[in-house]
């Protein structure tokens, strides 16, 4: 284990897993905000943020993404870009991956009712940003042992897309957004 490693573990087991204050109860149909998370390593990542996004927003959910890119090398769309992204990169990030200061502020300040974590592999910003974000309940894939998130998603990394929105969406069937 790395000095890196070893700083990103502290990090996170120091942390408060942050909730807010108020509180929604499953099966009222009171989800009305939803933030989005995922590392995106290549392209074909932003299928699985599009399907997801539109699970939530055909059920008339408000969604909010961060996108850490984790190659800069990756052109992003230019209609993913809007004002409900936050896009992070190599430069909002300090040696460790720790979020500098300003870059995701307004995103961690939302109280969401629901975080979702889609990254395929574990990264400690997208990890850090799943355990800062004021959420009822978070959830994402199972990756490591001590996660941040009440759902874990049983998914593989080599899942599509298609397995991986079922799989989140039959886990949320106790939510009601039906």
């Amino acid at each position: 284990m790395g000095i890196k490693q070893m700083i990103q573990d502290r990090q996170l087991s120091g942390l408060s897993h942050v909730a807010v204050e108020k509180r929604w109860l499953p099966g009222e149909n009171s989800l009305q905000l939803v933030g989005l998370i995922l590392c995106l390593e290549d392209l074909s990542e932003l299928a699985l943020l599009k399907k997801v996004q539109m699970l939530f927003t055909g059920k008339g959910v408000a969604c909010r993404t961060c996108v850490y890119q984790k190659n800069d090398k990756i052109l992003i769309p230019t209609e993913l870009v809007d004002h409900d992204i936050v896009l992070l990169n190599q430069k909002s990030v300090n040696w460790y991956g720790l979020v500098r200061s300003g870059c995701a502020d307004a995103f961690l300040q939302e109280s969401f009712d629901l975080i979702v974590n889609l990254s395929k592999k574990y990264f400690f910003t997208t990890a850090y940003m799943a355990s800062m974000a004021k959420a009822t309940l978070k959830i994402g894939r199972y990756v490591r042992p001590q996660s941040p998130y009440r759902i874990v998603l049983g998914a593989k990394p080599s899942d599509d897309e298609d397995a991986f929105v079922h799989l989140l969406d039959n886990s949320l069937k106790f939510i009601r957004l039906r």
